[in-house]
């Protein structure tokens, strides 16, 4: 059973030199990293390349900036033929040592789950990942978008399969994962298991949130991402219009 790790990197050598040793680190051992440089011109990756000798690490690095979507896209084309698994890992976060292991007997136990999640944590402990009840089963769209029963992000584990012909939206350059996610869980649904897989440094007070963007480009970001949905047929689908509805209407009422 083998387990692709997709991991968009820009600007960060050092953070994911970090990452992939805690791959490296993992009791499991058949898995691929995939990374892709979106920071060609950072001259700090280039003693990361360097010193690259492991054969399941494939390196990609894009000509020109194009954001973290359109990296996570050319990883996912990259993965391959043998893989059974994918796991999404940013470059400014790393996997508890047991986490594959912890993934491969999810898997093996429970074998009529194609997509499981467990918590991203702090490094004191503190999962930033709330679901109500462990091991139990959840909608992405009811579960995660619209009730917000179910917070934070997460570790997501997906059978490869699953993602034929699903990629992050190709129009935003940053972020908006949950269109993705939502192409996903039309297919299935969510294994919840409470372990700590992903470590993260926490939340930079900059950055390219959603809510930290003038109303005019939230705006902008929703009508493409209704576009982008119009297009994959999700206007029958009444989870999309009502998520939609309610993300517009809270640009307006904060």
């Amino acid at each position: 059973m083998r387990f692709s790790i997709i991991t968009p990197t820009c600007k960060r050598p050092e953070k994911l030199t970090r990452a992939v040793q805690s791959v490296l680190r993992q009791t499991y051992t058949d898995w691929e990293m995939i990374i892709v440089n979106d920071s060609p011109s950072d001259m700090g990756y280039r003693e990361f390349a360097s010193h690259i000798n492991d054969a399941r690490i494939h390196y990609h690095v894009n000509e020109t900036n194009r954001g973290v979507n359109f990296s996570r896209n050319r990883a996912l084309d990259a993965v391959t033929i043998d893989s059974d698994w994918i796991i999404f890992l940013d470059d400014d976060d790393y996997l508890a040592p047991d986490a594959l292991e912890t993934f491969h007997e999810l898997i093996q136990s429970r074998g009529d789950a194609k997509w499981f999640i467990t918590n991203r944590a702090l490094k004191d402990g503190t999962p930033v990942t709330h679901f109500p009840k462990n091991n139990s089963w959840y909608s992405y769209a009811w579960s995660y978008l619209i009730s917000k029963r179910c917070k934070g992000d997460a570790t997501h584990c997906i059978e490869t399969k699953k993602l034929q012909n699903i990629h992050f939206s190709k129009h935003i350059k940053q972020a908006e994962e949950w269109l993705f996610f939502y192409q996903v869980g039309l297919k299935t649904k969510i294994f919840y298991h409470d372990h700590n897989s992903t470590i993260s440094d926490g939340y930079a007070a900059a950055g390219l949130n959603f809510r930290k963007r003038t109303w005019m480009e939230q705006l902008e970001t929703l009508s493409i991402l209704a576009y982008e949905g119009a297009h994959l047929g999700f206007v029958y689908h009444p989870t999309f219009i009502i998520y939609l509805c309610m993300r517009f209407v809270r640009i307006f009422i904060k």
